[in-house]
């Protein structure tokens, strides 16, 4: 029964493959996504970088006494 139970476990269907297909397809385009989210963070990330640091090096307004 143990040999039965193993081939019948070892033969992939043809819906376990085609689930398969569509499941890589689907991280592949995820994939995609997260490198873009992650570029587009970056971009945000360097431009709100060069504002503090342009806001660091203005001179300072004075404040009055």
């Amino acid at each position: 029964m143990a040999k039965a139970l193993l081939g019948h476990v070892a033969t992939p269907s043809s819906l376990l493959l085609e689930e398969t297909v569509i499941l890589r397809r689907r991280v592949r385009a995820l994939e995609v996504e997260v490198a873009d989210l992650r570029e587009e963070r970056d971009l945000l990330l360097g431009d709100g970088l060069r504002r503090l640091a342009a806001a660091a090096s203005a001179p300072a307004e004075p404040v009055p006494a």
